[in-house]
């Protein structure tokens, strides 16, 4: 058990540094949310959910992808299909990003 403990430790530290460096670095975009999906997962009594996205990039024709990300639980009524949400896209990776 303190195996796997320790890799979702190693897996939160490695998500935080590239949420940081996305803050930084990333650009600034929205994205409409089409659809919502609980995963089981929680973290410090947060859920992880995936999300299906609509994401527009100015500049760019909109693209659709999936993220997975922990939200607040209180966080959660805006989280909802139809959604427009502020979001931080790597540069270099479109597929990558950060909600907020």
């Amino acid at each position: 058990m303190g195996f796997l403990k320790d890799i979702r430790n190693l897996q939160e530290q490695a998500d935080g540094q590239n949420a940081q460096r996305l803050m930084a670095a990333g650009r600034v975009a929205s994205a409409t949310i089409t659809a919502v999906r609980d995963t089981g997962e929680t973290i410090d009594d947060n859920p992880t959910v995936e999300l299906d996205l609509s994401v527009a990039v100015d500049g760019a024709a909109p693209y659709a992808m999936t993220h997975r990300q922990t939200i607040s639980r209180l966080a959660i009524p805006s989280f909802q299909p139809g959604a427009t949400v502020p979001v931080r896209v790597d540069p270099a990776d479109p597929s990558s990003l950060l909600i907020g």
